[in-house]
């Protein structure tokens, strides 16, 4: 293994017995697996893809980061890995990344990744200090909502960073997040809830150390040239997720009034936060869907805010928020109450009338999160498996595509059959749907790449060979959280000047730079197609996946969902299995069982695993 990049070493805690150790990274071969979530589903197979519940004390928590973590840039991201509670109906491994600090200060003391066993007797944070871990009593932080736990936190560890978790995650809400800060979560898959089961309040985490170069001179060059182009800024490029996306008044007002300051991950020149300060409310940052309550506020900037604060505090995923948002808006008065909703059983849908003022709004968000975070909500258990208890399926079907996640960007055909094959909502970390493809034909054709059409004057919906549009950002999705780099800077149309810069081209001169390894474009690429088809196998191993297990919810081929305005009409079910068939074939896997092929995982240096797949009767 490289003596850069990585630092080698991989933290492991058992909170059962107390007992810790560390292993060397070189065992999970991290030059082919890179990190975040390769390094994470390389370590689950050689522990044999457990097949545990979520809640189980046997369900590993895996934290890892990559050999990119640490330097100056978009790259200081981490990743989890472990069964996700939010799946739905089969419980899945799957994963979710986070920023911040935490992910850095990781690398700074010394480690690749934290896999996380068992479950203590009572509650505890784990504190790393270098060389120096040891499992605290938490008996005082339980019950802190995450902002307070972290000022608890920093009272002790000052300069330490934390991940930490909420109510929600203390009392096994399905939509719990894992938090660093006070806007960098690992929001899907309600791994906080992971953590609660483990009794583990908390990680804290400071690091002495450094990340080491192999090649400082080219790290420089790469980076100044982009500079030199104006796309390494903290400008404009990055603006839009600053400021509310929920409309007038509230982004004027939020941008005018309460705007503190620009913020973002550590050493991430882009900065694409906004911090807001509102008296009577607090402090926080926000991006993207943070601010899910402006959408049915009413043009109510406190009661935004209010929404935004309250469930990072109680430690609730935001964009699942969103989704019961829109569900309770569908649903009749009498589930209302049965939700223990009595601010708005007389309203008709919700957000058609000012909810009557700040105090109003505060009462209502109380009794939604509040309900949420202690368990007492059916939508503690998430969107989901709340309308199967709520018998609001139907309007659930319409909202989720699949596994129990809410329908967030089906842009075109092909991003509908990137949904149906893999394990989670993918769109945290593959809008390259958005950015590169469709009217962009230049940059797909650059790639190699035919694909359909996302936001055009003309909408279309395309079948024909856009198969290889979602298999490349596949793979480019897998570098994005192995490496890891923000999705938001790593686009296909993402430092585009051809033949001398592109994002592949950019990503492996980084990689090579960084560990002194001679990563060419093809070798990173099969890099990631060996995530991909390791994942896979997980998924078959544990699972039993096969070809019916890549669907998609029936209500997609009826109508055209709302917030999927670039699909011309209904995904057509006959023409989305013909694409199906081509997809299995181009990824070499068998198309009646969609399972990989021994040739395919040989050819990917997977021998091991197919011959596992093949011991148990479960190879392509």
């Amino acid at each position: 293994m490289a003596n850069f990049g990585w630092t080698g070493k991989i933290l492991w805690v058992n909170l059962t017995d107390r007992k810790i150790k560390t292993v060397n990274t070189a065992e999970y071969e991290p030059e082919n697996y890179l990190g975040g979530v390769g390094l994470n589903t390389k370590m689950f197979w050689e522990m044999g893809s457990p097949n545990v519940e979520a809640f189980s004390p046997d369900n590993p928590l895996m934290i890892s980061i990559g050999p990119l973590t640490g330097i100056n840039g978009p790259f200081n991201r981490a990743e989890v890995s472990s069964i996700a509670p939010q799946s739905y109906p089969k419980e899945l491994y799957s994963f979710s990344g986070f920023g911040g600090k935490f992910p850095s200060e990781l690398k700074f003391a010394g480690y690749d990744s934290i896999v996380i066993l068992g479950k203590a007797s009572k509650p505890v944070y784990l504190v790393i200090n270098d060389d120096k871990v040891e499992i605290k009593d938490a008996k005082t932080l339980w019950g802190l909502d995450t902002f307070e736990t972290q000022k608890t936190i920093l009272s002790t560890y000052p300069k330490a960073s934390s991940l930490v978790i909420g109510p929600a995650g203390e009392n096994l809400s399905r939509i719990a997040i894992m938090l660093n800060e006070t806007a960098s979560a690992a929001g899907q898959g309600g791994y906080g809830a992971v953590m609660g089961s483990k009794n583990l309040k908390a990680i804290v985490v400071r690091g002495s150390g450094t990340q080491k170069v192999a090649n400082a001179e080219a790290l420089l060059s790469i980076i100044e040239g982009r500079r030199a182009a104006g796309e390494w800024l903290r400008g404009a490029a990055q603006s839009w997720g600053r400021y509310p996306l929920c409309g007038e008044p509230v982004y004027t007002n939020m941008k005018n009034n309460y705007l503190k300051r620009i913020a973002g991950c550590h050493g991430c020149p882009y900065q694409c936060m906004g911090f807001y300060e509102m008296p009577g409310i607090g402090g926080g940052g926000q991006m993207c869907v943070e601010g899910w309550y402006g959408y049915f506020s009413r043009g109510s900037s406190e009661g935004y805010w209010d929404g935004n604060i309250m469930s990072q505090k109680l430690g609730i995923n935001n964009y699942e928020l969103l989704a019961i948002m829109n569900m309770i808006g569908q649903i009749g008065r009498s589930k209302r109450s049965q939700m223990g909703l009595t601010m708005i059983p007389s309203f008709d849908h919700v957000g058609e009338t000012e909810l009557g003022g700040a105090e109003v709004h505060h009462q209502f968000l109380t009794e939604l999160l509040g309900g949420i975070a202690d368990g007492t909500s059916p939508f503690s258990q998430g969107l989901a498996r709340a309308a199967e208890t709520l018998g609001a399926t139907g309007a659930y079907s319409a909202m989720s595509p699949n596994r129990g996640y809410y329908q967030h960007h089906i842009e075109c055909v092909g991003s509908a059959l990137h949904w149906a094959t893999d394990s989670r909502d993918p769109w945290s970390s593959c809008h390259d749907y958005q950015t590169g493809f469709g009217p962009y034909a230049n940059i797909a054709s650059h790639f190699g790449v035919p694909g359909g059409d996302w936001r055009g004057t003309t909408k279309t919906n395309m079948y024909d060979q856009t198969e290889k549009e979602t298999i490349w950002v596949q793979h480019n999705q897998q570098l994005k959280n192995s490496l890891p780099i923000c999705d938001y800077s790593s686009a296909p149309n993402t430092y585009y000047h051809p033949p001398s810069m592109d994002i592949q081209i950019f990503e492996a001169g980084v990689l090579s730079a960084v560990t002194g390894v001679d990563y060419s474009v093809d070798r990173m690429w099969q890099a990631a197609e060996r995530i991909w088809n390791l994942s896979r196998a997980v998924g078959v191993l544990r699972e039993d996946r096969t070809r019916a297990d890549d669907a998609l919810s029936p209500a997609w081929f009826q109508r055209v969902i709302g917030g999927s305005e670039s699909l011309s009409a209904p995904l057509n079910k006959v023409e989305f299995e013909k694409m199906l068939d081509r997809y299995y074939e181009v990824r070499g896997w068998n198309k009646e069982t969609a399972r990989p092929t021994r040739d395919k995982l040989t050819s990917l240096g997977l021998g091991y695993v197919a011959d596992k797949l093949e011991s148990v009767g479960k190879i392509g």
